[in-house]
């Protein structure tokens, strides 16, 4: 890896885990797009996770077709995080419970609002793990014009 994609793979790690919303896109069972905001969080690894009803049409469409996307953005510094991947309802694994933990702490981040997941039995809810397949980082805060410099693809360590 030279330094360009160091640096770049630094900077996109940085900015998942800056942030706490994105949005997930699934396809159902009929083959038809959805997409929702989510909270997450995301380890070293760039594996991304959330927390989801098991009723909800999220997690009907994951149940139907694992194949999902997911992106990360601000406007005030034009970035952006792409992934492609697989998701999986990991709840009865030994690592949901600190999963669980790390999302029920972003998601009650807010001293206003609450998200209402964290009011619901914990019974019906699924911690979801993302699991990237291709990363594209898009930084265009820095490009002198056009897009130099702009996209990096992430390489997926195993």
């Amino acid at each position: 890896m030279d330094m360009e994609e160091s640096h770049a793979r630094i900077d996109a790690l940085a900015f998942l885990k800056r942030h706490r919303t994105g949005v997930l896109a699934t396809v159902s069972k009929e083959w038809e797009p959805h997409a929702s905001a989510v909270h997450y969080t995301a380890d070293n690894e760039f594996n991304v996770y959330v927390l989801t009803l098991m009723s909800s049409r999220k997690y009907a469409a994951l149940s139907a077709h694992p194949g999902v996307a997911f992106t990360v953005l601000t406007e005030d510094v034009p970035q952006t995080l792409q992934m492609e991947g697989v998701a999986m309802d990991i709840s009865l694994s030994e690592d949901a419970k600190g999963k669980k933990d790390e999302l029920f702490e972003v998601l009650n981040k807010n001293p206003f609002f609450y998200a209402p997941i964290t009011k619901l039995d914990p019974a019906t809810s699924a911690v979801i793990w993302i699991q990237p397949k291709w990363i594209r980082w898009a930084d265009y805060a820095f490009a002198k014009t056009g897009n130099d410099r702009v996209f990096k693809e992430i390489i997926i360590e195993k």
